[in-house]
């Protein structure tokens, strides 16, 4: 007896398309179970027209369902049939690779003629649901392919499961309504995304020559490029007009990508005015693939940080109650993606600086000026009877031989300011205040070594102790103007979300991009592009049956 899918092989060689007006018998129930039943192997896959099928997946579905057609055979099931093909069909609308999806087969095998080809059909249409499930539940990639600093766990989802508790209660629709991520942001960008698609299929717009400034006068022969440039998305009119003038659509357009709006067409400025549109629906997608990565409920009170934007949030009761500029990680020590819980806020915090960042930076100083530690509050922890390390020969020491435990003093130079909230993670990164506020003021504020600096710690510390009543605006400054160091825990922790949007959807419904400060888009994208993207269960059933010869792309190893 053939294997299920040694059949379906067979038959799709076989299968030809119906005429229009042919009609089809209807196909008994249980003719196609019996098929499900008979051919259905457990624990093997095969390529199915080109494209695989796993059969350790589905035949878990058709044994939960007693082996029952899931999509044909009663109306109820053609129904779920045809909700699904719609979904497949728009797959390609979440930025999404959809050649896994079976949809030439589907075409192929949509008037079967016997219980054979039925089951066949059955069996494509169970897989593309799974397969389309955990693309949009879990995400297209494994968080390997997000990169090593991604530090949010998958949360648990089982499509299989789904589907025969979906097909029993007859909550289908359902199913598929709550399988996208029901942020509202996640929706916006589906939008956006298909607009850029739309402007890409025009033709897009044309590149601006040169790399000097482009002058927003007469006599640059490049404004006219400009002014068409800014018309594609919106900036100018129809024909390049503007109530506000070419300055003002340059500025707007400055502010939605991040930039200094000085109104100056200067190389970063043309740098984002040359990326394409085709460029950019990569750039939605890769961000539509962080939303399906991240926790589907954030929680009724929760701060996030956008690092890719440089700026935190502070929600409660889908609220944003607080919002501020930060100062994240440079692009060689970037800001990880995390989730955490600030469980503590710590007034006149001591800095222990970690050895990286004494060796490397520190030690060089010191070769040249023994009192660098005296001069900035740091003293040598594991040397008692020298704390300032006058005595200490500093040129012997390198990277490698350095024995020394620094710690920056509480106080006005320390560099973690007054206040540091403490947020426990694999990554040790925090958010600080900072004497340095003259950053905050830039476009630009990637300058730190990975922890996020605050440009309103003390607000955001008041906000963190509303729950505890001897807290307020004036009891935080007598903490700190105490000078001592004071640990505070939170009475309920809050959960802490560092995030990475380079593309996202404002509260006007504009679409904002921002530089991928850490290279993450690039990489994230183009395994997105490949074909034949699977699911987290399909890696791990590749992984299991140790298919020879294949390999999943955007995956590790």
């Amino acid at each position: 007896m053939k294997t299920l899918f040694a059949g379906i092989c067979v038959l799709v060689g076989a299968f030809t398309v119906a005429p229009a007006s042919a009609a089809t018998p209807p196909l008994s129930g249980a003719a196609i179970s019996q098929e499900l039943r008979t051919l259905t192997t457990a624990h093997a896959a095969a390529r199915v027209g080109g494209e695989t099928v796993w059969n350790n997946e589905v035949d878990d579905v058709y044994r939960a369902a007693g082996y029952a057609p899931l999509w044909q055979a009663s109306p109820d099931n053609d129904r779920r049939a045809d909700l699904l093909r719609a979904a497949l069909d728009d797959a390609g609308a979440h930025g999404v690779a959809t050649d896994d999806l079976h949809l030439r087969l589907l075409d192929e095998m949509r008037a079967p003629s016997t219980p054979a080809e039925a089951a066949a059909r059955d069996v494509l249409l169970t897989d593309a649901f799974l397969r389309y499930a955990a693309k949009l539940r879990q995400g297209a990639l494994s968080t390997d392919a997000l990169g090593p600093d991604w530090g949010i766990g998958q949360e648990s989802f089982d499509p299989r499961a789904a589907l025969v508790d979906a097909w029993r209660n007859g909550t289908f629709a359902e199913l598929l309504g709550s399988l996208a991520p029901p942020h509202a942001q996640y929706s916006r960008l589906i939008d956006a995304l298909r607009r850029y698609k739309e402007i890409a299929a025009r033709g897009g717009w044309q590149l601006i020559p040169g790399r000097e400034e482009v002058t927003l006068d007469d006599r640059d022969p490049r404004l006219a490029v400009l002014r068409q440039r800014l018309s594609a998305e919106g900036y100018l009119g129809a024909g390049g007009s503007s109530s506000g003038g070419d300055l003002a659509a340059v500025r707007l357009f400055q502010t939605r990508h991040g930039l200094d709006p000085d109104g100056r067409v200067g190389p970063r400025t043309l740098a984002e005015l040359n990326m394409s549109p085709e460029q950019r629906v990569a750039q939605i997608a890769a961000n539509l693939e962080r939303w399906r990565h991240v926790p589907r409920r954030f929680g009724d009170e929760f701060v996030t940080v956008n690092a890719a934007d440089a700026t935190l949030d502070f929600v409660r009761d889908g609220t944003t109650a607080l919002h501020m500029r930060v100062v994240v990680g440079d692009p060689g020590h970037p800001t990880p993606v995390l989730a955490a819980h600030i469980s503590a806020i710590t007034f006149n915090p001591p800095w222990n600086i970690p050895i990286s960042i004494a060796t490397k930076e520190m030690l060089p100083r010191l070769k040249r000026d023994p009192h660098y530690l005296a001069a900035n509050d740091i003293m040598v922890m594991n040397r008692p009877d020298d704390p300032f390390g006058l005595r200490v020969n500093w040129p012997r020491f390198t990277r490698a031989n350095f024995p020394f435990q620094l710690q920056q003093r509480p106080g006005p130079r320390n560099s973690l300011g007054l206040i540091k909230l403490e947020m426990p993670n694999r990554f040790d990164v925090y958010l600080h205040d900072t004497p340095v506020k003259a950053t905050f003021s830039r476009a630009r504020r990637a300058v730190s070594h990975g922890c996020i600096r605050l440009e309103h710690a003390g607000e955001i510390a008041q906000r963190l102790l509303d729950d505890d009543a001897t807290w307020n605006g004036a009891t935080i400054q007598e903490a700190i103007a105490a000078g001592e160091t004071r640990h505070v825990a939170l009475a309920r922790p809050v959960p802490i979300y560092v995030l990475y949007w380079t593309a996202f959807v404002d509260d006007d419904g504009a679409v904002n991009f921002r530089e991928d400060l850490y290279g993450r888009d690039a990489g994230l994208a183009r395994a997105l592009s490949m074909g034949h993207q699977t699911s987290p269960a399909a890696a791990r059933a590749m992984a299991r049956i140790g298919c020879p010869g294949q390999r999943l792309a955007g995956t590790a190893g």
